[in-house]
């Protein structure tokens, strides 16, 4: 009787479990926060993620200036075909252009996906100045107590930040309940970021994964001792006069998601391009060290088309894949860049913060996920124009007879 009674109280909490997990509120879009929003969301987001924290601003408007010699029509048609919501273009210290296209505004905070990657590193150069992370060749076992005595702990912050940790990625095995998925809904996200094993050396070989740059926020956190949003406000949100931001997490008062979904206005990101390509000087204040930055633009030796948490377009190459095996999802880009040495933050179908320093110019576009993105269309676009329309040096004066 007891053992019945045993089997049938074990196959009660087996249903129950069961049925917890498919019946869990699940946070709405949740796999947005690493492959972008599919075609019905909405170009503002904030609604639809929960829960979430505020990340505090410090609002002041960019200049604007008026150029109605340039035409980007090609830039806005280019935009509106691949169903953008926004596009600012900013160049010699004012917006040229900014434009909002189905349903999107100046307010909307659309889904960024990777592009906060490029910002968790931004913010981790503020730390490392803050002397409360060590250095860029720190053992990331210092500051994840669960690696302190594991050879993972070995793994450097360097190699977090140009996804070279050598370690496996999270299974797919399971549909909605693999591991995979359950890290892109906030199941047990940090167990599952440190469940992964080493299958090789760190340092070696470039595969891009959402849990990599997960551990940076981990790190962030652990080593100032303060939540990543009032660290993101204070160093770096504030300082270049942004609205008030969003970070998507795990759980109410829990871990945010520092792979994807940052979720701020087309503006403010188009603040954080111009304080990279200004070597992290924004309105003549140093925010965070031009070595850092510098450094975060670099190429890296596992993948010279990547430094830390930024991508960069050069070397080019038709088509760019996200790990050394050449597997899954790519971008491509069929024109040449007319500027190599742009550097970019990378949002899943299309979302992006492009920089030239060349050009002394900024890109910003947001919009509806597509595979189909092109990344050398729209910069290339903004580019030819501008050098078109650039005065002509003056002709040296006529001698005086």
């Amino acid at each position: 009787m007891k053992k019945a009674l045993g089997a049938m109280g074990l196959v009660l909490i087996l249903g129950i479990g069961g049925f917890a997990l498919l019946t869990w509120p699940w946070p709405k879009l949740a796999f947005n926060a690493a492959y972008g929003p599919p075609p019905s969301s909405p170009p503002d987001v904030t609604a639809l993620r929960e829960p979430i924290e505020k990340v505090a601003g410090d609002y002041r408007p960019l200049p604007v200036g008026n150029r109605p010699e340039l035409d980007f029509s090609e830039a806005i048609a280019l935009n509106e075909k691949f169903d953008g919501y926004s596009l600012m273009i900013w160049q010699g210290g004012e917006v040229i252009l900014e434009k909002y296209f189905a349903g999107g505004s100046a307010d909307a905070r659309a889904e960024s996906a990777s592009m906060h990657k490029s910002v968790m590193s931004t913010l981790m150069g503020a730390a490392i100045a803050d002397g409360l992370v060590g250095n860029l060749e720190d053992p990331i076992g210092k500051y994840i107590p669960e690696w302190a005595n594991d050879p993972r702990g070995k793994i450097t912050i360097h190699n977090v930040l140009n996804m070279a940790t050598g370690l496996a990625p999270l299974s797919m095995d399971g549909g909605v309940l693999s591991a995979n998925s359950r890290f892109q809904q906030g199941l047990f996200m940090r167990q599952l970021t440190l469940s992964r094993p080493l299958i090789a050396e760190p340092g070696t070989v470039f595969d891009y994964r959402n849990p990599n740059s997960q551990l940076g926020g981990m790190i962030i956190e652990a080593a100032t001792k303060r939540r990543y949003a009032d660290y993101l406000s204070e160093k770096i949100w504030k300082p270049i006069g942004a609205k008030d931001a969003y970070v998507w997490l795990d759980k109410a008062g829990g871990m945010p998601r520092t792979a994807g979904t940052l979720m701020a206005r087309t503006e403010d990101w188009m603040r954080v391009g111009i304080l990279l390509k200004d070597g992290g000087q924004f309105d003549g204040k140093q925010v965070v060290p031009t070595a850092w930055v510098e450094l975060m633009i670099a190429a890296s030796t596992p993948n010279p088309n990547y430094g830390l948490q930024v991508w960069r377009a050069n070397p080019y190459i038709k088509q760019r894949f996200y790990n050394v095996a050449k597997q899954g999802a790519s971008v491509p880009a069929a024109e040449e860049w007319i500027d190599p040495d742009i550097f970019f933050f990378d949002g899943f179908g299309g979302q992006r913060v492009y920089i030239s320093r060349a050009e002394n110019l900024v890109i910003v576009r947001q919009g509806k996920a597509r595979i189909d993105w092109d990344d050398s269309s729209l910069p290339n676009a903004v580019i030819r124009v501008l050098r078109a329309a650039k005065p002509q040096e003056p002709l040296p004066s006529a001698p005086v007879k």
